[in-house]
């Protein structure tokens, strides 16, 4: 089976691995080891979707550029990213650690950067035109257009946690299984079925808000991404919001899909977690430069919200 990104991998120094057995049979492993980078790429495809891992580590800063033009059978890729420092640049965007990253498959040039001193880890799906045609559009009444704001929808640097367990799944899949076909399947179609759950849920969801309690809620948002560190108190949040403190609470839940206290606690873990890897401060004088005194609790909520402890992602830093 052809798979588009073969003749890219190996452009950029991947070379075929057929001794792996890190990941299952049924797919192809591919693995490089050069300046930039080493680790390996798995795939699994058939005639209607494609499976993958990145699994590799940075060394240095790189700009991957890959023309989209012999990928005419791919609509769109849908990826949760575990581990990343970096950003798309076309068109830009930052991506974070257990963020889902959506990309429509078009001809041009997809530009990726990828900052050294960090590792890639991600598991994506990648749908073909012919699973849309045949399957989506001939199975239920959503036309395209209509799907492609699904899929954009889960392009989020919220933690989604329904498709974390869909990589998390894959990942934890045992690789001689035999059945591994209607595995990524059923895997396949449950990412789709979320995407359109979603969607329609969060189309009623905004109907309850007004416009300018939107707007209100952007601007909470922003206020606590510029001052995480500081003791942010709910009422200034809702002299800002211009909302009773049940309002702004129930709004903001409606809107982001989590609290004010987990936003805040997401931001400061980012935050710290660049701090880590990237500078020479150390665990604890990265818990106060983001609000945390206690070194037990900040450790606590690190390891809630990034899946390790903070001296175990110091030990990827070049400091």
């Amino acid at each position: 089976m052809n798979y588009g990104y073969e003749k890219f991998l190996t452009s950029v120094g991947f070379t075929l691995d057929e001794e792996c057995n890190l990941f299952s049979p049924i797919g192809v492993t591919y693995k490089i080891n050069v300046e930039e980078m080493d680790g390996y790429y798995w795939f699994y495809t058939n005639d209607y979707f494609s499976v993958n891992i990145h699994d590799f580590n940075v060394k240095k800063d790189i700009i991957v550029n890959h023309t989209q033009d012999d990928l005419s059978d791919t609509y769109v890729s849908i990826s949760y990213i575990k581990s990343v420092h970096g950003e798309c640049l076309t068109p830009y965007q930052s991506v974070t650690d257990n963020m889902t990253f959506t990309y429509f498959h078009k001809k041009g040039v997809f530009r990726f950067l990828l900052h050294g001193g960090y590792p890639y880890f991600s598991v994506g799906i990648e749908y073909k035109e012919k699973f849309i045609t045949e399957f989506v559009e001939k199975t239920s009444n959503l036309d395209k257009e209509i799907l492609e704001e699904a899929f954009q929808q889960l392009n989020s640097l919220e933690e989604i946690p329904e498709i974390q367990k869909i990589a998390d799944d894959i990942l934890s899949y045992d690789k001689n299984f035999p059945a591994s076909e209607i595995y990524y399947e059923v895997k396949a179609k449950e990412l789709l079925n979320i995407a359109i759950n979603r969607y329609f849920e969060r189309k009623e969801s905004k109907a309850k808000i007004s416009r300018q309690d939107d707007i209100s809620l952007d601007n909470v948002c922003k206020y606590i991404n510029d001052h995480y560190s500081s003791d942010i108190s709910q009422d200034l949040l809702c002299k800002i919001a211009l909302m009773s403190k049940t309002k702004l609470k129930d709004s903001f839940k409606q809107k982001y899909n989590m609290s004010i206290t987990e936003y805040i606690q997401r931001r400061r873990m980012n935050v710290a977690e660049h701090m880590l890897i990237a500078t020479n401060l150390n665990i604890s004088e990265v818990a106060r430069a983001v609000g945390y005194n206690s070194h037990s609790r900040f450790s606590t909520l690190f390891k809630k919200y990034k899946g390790n402890l903070p001296q175990e992602v110091k030990k990827l830093s070049f400091y």
